[in-house]
């Protein structure tokens, strides 16, 4: 599941919620986003670029992996689901 989240990441065109990205993933991602642009919506929401979250998918699939263990017992499946769905 998380495979296909990441690999979802690389091919999907919209923009996402910071708070969007799953909680395991989220400091991962954060790290990633040092330094490059990150804009926010109506309500204030960090907002990341497409582009970026599958350059960040291409390097955890591809390259370096995940900076830190997943233990499967912390993968919320469900919202993984729902993360690929919105």
């Amino acid at each position: 599941m998380l495979r296909a989240y990441l690999t979802h990441l690389l091919t999907d065109p919209r923009d996402k919620a910071l708070q969007d990205v799953p909680a395991l993933l989220r400091a991962s991602v954060e790290a990633f986003m040092q330094g490059k642009t990150v804009y926010h919506d109506e309500q204030d929401r960090p907002i990341i670029y497409a582009h970026d979250l599958a350059a960040w998918a291409h390097q955890v699939i591809h390259v370096s992996g995940l900076e830190y263990p997943v233990a499967l017992a912390m993968v919320d499946v469900e919202s993984l689901r729902q993360a690929m769905a919105a």
